[in-house]
């Protein structure tokens, strides 16, 4: 059980990453931070 709550926190942290991340441009740096 703590395994799969784990996953999916894990999960949930990629996703949002790689989301902002694609969102993003590189080398542009982000206003709103």
């Amino acid at each position: 059980m703590k395994l799969a709550l784990l996953m999916g926190v894990i999960l949930t942290f990629l996703v949002s990453f790689f989301t902002s991340g694609y969102e993003a441009k590189p080398g542009i740096p982000k206003k709103n931070q």
